[in-house]
């Protein structure tokens, strides 16, 4: 895990602003990994090396997340998926690429690929989040939307910047500790807990996080659907997670029986109406793609199964023809 603990390849965008990368290995093409909502190249460590094995892998840290500085820009996917492009073309990462993403990752892989189509050979999708999906959750399963717009974590996150940005909190305090906790880093890692912790305390940085957050609940769908997506015969895979259900009712507050089980049947609907039908017509933007289940790994499947985004990109790579468009 060293390469994630501190700041590796650092791209200095025009603006001033940097976007850290994680680059491990040689050779073409090369392998992109965008992670979820909330996470960055840490959340890579167990995929990265052995595909690295292979050929080169770079992972990258959104702004305001991992070792990449904030931005005052809407943290939309237009604008996520401009920074990785910039940030590419400036640290000389160059193509032909294959994407993966994980999530929201999903997003800006797709993005990415829709704008640079002759530059991307293949494609992972790791349990991606789905077109639109704010309005397909509102119509299959209300009451689990209600649930997932709730936003008190980035209405804290604002408080702490505002706090932090007038001086109300001071460093070493019990409220100081609270607002920078790099609560998603493991206890294992202690330092790296502590340099994130470091970073947090810059409001910016809170803020382009609320902001990022805010943006995947409500995204211009027209930056995310797009009916002209086609990628021909791209080698591509999709990856459901087969334990989804269960992975989101341990991720809400408790609830009593009577209402967990409404709750329990929205969910499962929305998986099978939404979630997975998504995933099809993902499989179905190419003549060689397909949807895998992972029957046993939850949402989270570059941590709880990350040997099966490996074979999932070495077939990808295996299927990648020395024909195929490049740069």
């Amino acid at each position: 895990m060293a390469p994630y603990l501190t700041p590796q390849q650092v791209v200095h965008l025009e603006n001033g602003r940097t976007i850290n990368f994680v680059c491990l290995g040689h050779g073409s093409p090369t392998v992109i990994l965008t992670a979820g909502l909330g996470a960055w190249s840490f959340w890579w460590g167990g995929v990265q090396p052995p595909l690295a094995m292979r050929t080169r892998v770079c992972a990258w840290d959104r702004a305001g997340y991992g070792f990449s500085s904030p931005s005052s820009e809407m943290q939309d996917i237009v604008h996520t998926t401009e920074d990785l492009e910039r940030a590419l073309k400036r640290g000389g990462i160059r193509g032909p690429y294959v994407m993966v993403g994980h999530s929201m990752g999903a997003y800006e892989a797709l993005r990415f690929t829709d704008l640079h189509r002759r530059s991307v050979v293949g494609m992972v999708l790791v349990d991606p989040a789905i077109p639109d999906q704010s309005a397909v959750e509102e119509r299959i399963a209300p009451q689990f939307a209600t649930i997932m717009r709730s936003n008190a974590a980035q209405a804290a996150k604002q408080v702490c910047a505002a706090e932090l940005a007038d001086g109300t909190i001071k460093q070493g305090g019990p409220r100081f500790e609270q607002c920078t906790a790099a609560t998603a880093v493991p206890a294992v890692f202690p330092r790296l807990k502590a340099a994130i912790a470091q970073l947090n305390a810059n409001p910016a940085r809170l803020l382009t996080q609320v902001s990022t957050e805010k943006e995947f609940v409500t995204d211009d769908p027209r930056e995310v659907v797009n009916a002209q997506r086609g990628y021909g015969n791209m080698p591509l895979i999709v990856l459901t997670a087969g334990l989804d259900e269960s992975s989101i009712l341990s991720s809400l507050p408790p609830r009593t029986p009577a209402e967990l089980a409404p709750l329990r049947m929205q969910i499962a609907l929305f998986l099978r109406n939404g979630w997975e039908a998504g995933h099809d017509a993902y499989a179905a933007l190419s003549t060689r793609g397909r949807n895998q289940l992972v029957q046993d790994s939850g949402h989270n499947i570059p941590v709880n199964k990350p040997e099966v985004v490996i074979s999932a990109v070495s077939a990808v790579l295996d299927e990648i023809h020395p024909s195929d468009p490049a740069p």
